[in-house]
């Protein structure tokens, strides 16, 4: 007996010695700039970023890499450095059994949960050294929800920042000889307040109250945030020629498909036309095929009414 408590005494010391080490690792990562090229960093960020995330949008020339959502793997239980995967296509939901009436209502098992869903912001930044930024985020869904909501302040889970940790000092080993102290501590940002707003002033021909909606609209696209798209969407807002209108819908499947996204953004950066009562962008008709944006006023504001291509 006293041998197993021995030998059980000693694993937890050793946990606990490889815990405290991770954790200082850790820490020297978030304080680290890294003394080499911009492209060395870049592509370290980038292909440790895809290792773990594989679905990801990078832009070289700004120093991004943004990764899709994707779904955690995630039970009830302590998450740590070491339990860092996540799987994108509904793997990984938490284990349970199915209650009685649930069985009678014939829900799936896996409805039957809440689902949970991460994503990050890397950026490199600054000058030679560089500095690499990674920035969490975690969203929710519940089941009858149309869209997963994301979770900010006291409602982030305890794991975001532990999988954030992982991501940095994945980075960090990839570059680990180039790497040098930061002089002082830097305050920290997001990485989407480096992107500069874009100025309604851009948008000629149009109102004013409907340059600043473009504007807006715009940056939203750029940040990927679609919460905030949302918003500027029409209830009614046509997604595609034949399907029932719809925000929920049409956002979801534009997630899903970021070319449509990006297409949004560069016709909008192209410039808009407008009548009485509706913005075209682009102001002319557009190409069999081609895409098309259109907004319209609804309880007093410009809102997307369709974006579909054209017929």
């Amino acid at each position: 007996m006293r041998a197993v408590q021995r030998i059980t005494f000693f694993i937890a010391v050793a946990a606990a010695a490889a815990a405290c080490s991770n954790r200082k690792e850790v820490e020297t990562a978030k304080r680290s700039l890294y003394d080499i090229d911009f492209a060395i960093v870049y592509n370290a960020a980038l292909e440790a970023t895809r290792e773990l995330y594989p679905k990801i949008d990078d832009v070289p020339g700004t120093g991004a890499v943004r990764t899709a959502w994707h779904q955690v793997q995630y039970a009830n239980n302590q998450d740590d450095l070491a339990n860092q995967r996540t799987v994108a296509q509904g793997q990984g939901m938490p284990t349970g059994t199915v209650t009685q009436a649930q069985a009678q209502a014939g829900v799936p098992t896996r409805l039957a949960y809440k689902r949970y869903f991460i994503r990050f912001d890397v950026i490199v930044t600054g000058g030679r050294p560089w500095r690499v930024k990674v920035v969490g985020h975690a969203s929710e869904w519940e089941p009858g929800a149309a869209l997963p909501v994301e979770l900010f302040g006291p409602a982030k889970p305890h794991w975001l920042e532990g999988r954030t940790d992982a991501l940095t000092l994945a980075i960090y080993k990839r570059i680990r000889p180039y790497a040098v102290p930061m002089k002082e501590k830097i305050e920290e940002t997001r990485p989407e307040d480096t992107v500069k707003k874009t100025d309604p002033k851009q948008f000629k021909g149009v109102p004013e109250a409907a340059a600043g909606q473009l504007a807006q609209i715009k940056d939203a696209l750029i940040k990927r945030d679609a919460s905030a798209l949302r918003a500027y969407l029409a209830d009614d807002v046509v997604w595609s020629l034949g399907a029932p209108p719809g925000a929920d819908v049409a956002l979801a499947t534009w997630q899903a498909d970021t070319e449509a996204l990006d297409a949004m953004a560069k016709l909008i950066g192209d410039g808009c036309g407008a009548t009485d009562k509706k913005i075209s962008c682009p102001a002319a008709d557009p190409k069999v095929g081609a895409w098309q944006l259109q907004l319209e006023q609804r309880a007093g504001a410009w809102k997307v009414s369709s974006f579909v291509r054209a017929e």
